[in-house]
This record gives structure tokens, sequence and C-alpha cells, in this order.
């Protein structure tokens, strides 16, 4: 499959769950007037966006350790482990795991998707799971969560999409001095294009945390931007509300379509279907050619599955005209529409 230009405005971008809304007006203008003090470093930003955003999850400022995106609070959490555990189909926890030369095990999702249980974890062992996953987008459930914080050495949650689903963030609780919870400024946040999040755990353990993180890891730029969505948070409502309200008419659009066996209402910013065995990169190839991006699943390990991010009404409105176009080529055949899942 042929790169897209991604300069070009004609390519209705549904592939990696960017907000329908744009850039926070908020985040906008901070990052404007950074750009009168890009001679400095960042030191003031770093501790305005800790307290803004210790103040944001309802914990201290000491409980907060800013990060340039999941990936670097992966790398702190796994110096702590000796090996590390994560859902399988599911959000790639196992290349940073692998990076750091450690051993990498599979929780593995059963037909409910829900993963199954292990005896074997222990207490030097790291434990990583999306709440709600992805691809799946599902919630698991909350008494295997309770097992696995007991008996892991860390337990670390990443709470990417908590803005939109129906069940609450563990922040609300005591943590204990072995849970992690990490959370993004890109998806209800609006602030995909920058590479900042935290780090939430107790404070001794965040102590222990902050000296294995790089020297001013976030630039000024990104900081100021999520200090803006911070200190003015109208605009997370406003585009979580948004999401809430068009991902059931996405779901119904693409059940509508006749292209897939399957569809998903999800608990995230984005909506997941099944195609027929084997087509789903052909199918993501002809969107592509008619300027609809959508992100194959197969990536993810849960194949004949494509994800699709909640957009505008009028992004639906596009989406559902491409795939009547393509319903000749790509509707399920009657033999693949009656056999199992």
């Amino acid at each position: 499959m042929g790169a897209v230009d991604a300069t070009r405005t004609d390519v209705l971008w549904l592939d990696w769950n960017e907000s329908p809304l744009g850039p926070p007006p908020a985040a906008v203008r901070r990052v404007a007037a950074a750009a009168r003090r890009l001679h400095e470093y960042p030191r003031h930003l770093l501790d305005e966006v800790t307290e803004l955003a210790a103040a944001r999850h309802g914990v201290a400022p000491s409980q907060v350790l800013l990060t340039s995106g999941v990936d670097e609070a992966l790398d702190i959490a796994m110096t702590l482990v000796e090996r590390g555990w994560a859902v399988e189909p599911g959000f790639d926890f196992h290349a940073r795991v692998v990076a750091w030369g450690k051993p990498f095990l599979p929780i593995r999702l059963g037909p409910d998707w829900q993963p199954a249980g292990r005896d074997d974890i222990r207490a030097t062992d790291a434990v990583f799971i999306a709440q709600p996953g992805n691809p799946t987008g599902n919630l698991i459930e909350r008494d295997w969560i309770d097992e696995y914080r007991a008996s892991a050495g860390i337990y670390f949650q990443d709470e990417t999409y908590q803005e939109f689903c129906s069940a609450p963030s563990i922040l609300g609780e005591e943590l204990g001095p072995d849970v992690l919870v990490y959370r993004s400024f890109a998806k209800a946040w609006g602030l995909a294009g920058i590479r900042v999040g935290c780090l939430v755990g107790e404070a001794g353990l965040i102590a222990r945390l902050e000296p294995l993180r790089r020297f001013m890891p976030i630039d000024a730029v990104s900081l100021s931007a999520a200090a803006g969505v911070l200190a003015e948070p109208d605009f997370v409502d406003a585009l979580t509300a948004h999401v809430l309200r068009e991902r059931p008419r996405l779901a119904a659009l693409l059940r509508a379509s006749g292209l897939f066996l399957d569809v998903r209402d999800t608990e995230t910013n984005f909506v997941i279907a099944r195609v027929e065995r084997g087509r789903a990169a052909a199918l993501v190839a002809a969107l592509e050619r008619l300027g609809v991006r959508v992100k194959p699943c197969d990536f993810f390990g849960l194949d004949d599955w494509i994800r699709v991010g909640v957009g505008t009404a009028e992004d639906h409105a596009r989406l559902g005209e491409v795939l009547a176009r393509l319903r000749p080529e790509f509707a399920p055949r009657a033999e693949a529409a009656a056999g199992p899942a």
C-alpha cells in the first residue's frame, strides 16, 4: 500500500484517532506565545504542567511524573522489573519490553475479548494493561484487574481513552505502592501532535522513577500546548461529548454499509469492524485510493478487523458515500456472513 501525502487536504484521515474538532484553541494560543521564549529551557513549564495535571487528576504534584509519551513511561517502568506481561491482541507494549532486552509474556484474550488467567506472574514482573483496550476498544473486567494488581510487581494501567469510557478511572482509589497509571494528552485533549503524558502513582514510587527520566524530556512547545488545554479544559469536555454522540452513529453507518461481518461500538474514540477473512488489507487500500484512511488491526494482532476513528458528521457522510461505492466489490459472500466469527 503506497503512502498518502500527509499534506493533502482532500484525504479523510480516520486512521490515527486524531481530534475531529481540531486542536484546542487555548493550546494554540500558548504555543504561539511560547515561540518568543524558545531560547530558554522549559524549567518553569515542567513545574506548571505537573501542577496543572495533578489538579486535573485529583492528586498531589508529587504523584505526577511528566513523560514524553507512553513509550518513555513504559521505559521508565521497565527499569523496575525483570519481565513484562501484556494482553494480546492489544497495544504494542511488547516492543518496549523487548527493547529493554527483557522477556515478554503474552496474556491471551478469549473469544469474549477478556484476558485469560495466569498463575505464573511474579512479584518481579510488570503487567501492562490498556483500559479501555486498543484495538478492541472494550473494558477488561474489574475482578481480573484487581487480581493482577495484587500479584504483579508493577501494575501499569494505560488510561489513554479514559474520557470516552463508561468505567471510572482507578485514580479515584488508593493506588498502592506498585501501581502506575498513564494518562495521555493526545486523545480527548486533541494534542496527538505532541508527545506529552504523565505517570501517576504514590509519591514514593514517583520519587523512585523521577531520576530515571531523561533531562528535559519534553520540549517547550509541547509543554506549552499541554498547559494551555489543562488551564482551559472546556475543549476536553466538548471533544468528549462529540465522540460520545457520534461514535454510535459511526457504528450504525458501518453496519448499514453491508461491507462488514461484525461492527463493535467501543469505549474509545474509534469503532472497529470485521471484514471477510483475508480482505482487510484490500479494503483499506481501496478506501485509501478513494481518499479515506483507516487503520488495519493486524498490527495489533487482530486480523480481519479495521479501526475507524470518529470524525465529524460531514466526515461520516463522506465515508458512507465511499463505502457505498465499494459495496459491490467488498460485500461479504453469503457463506462468509453465515460462518463463525
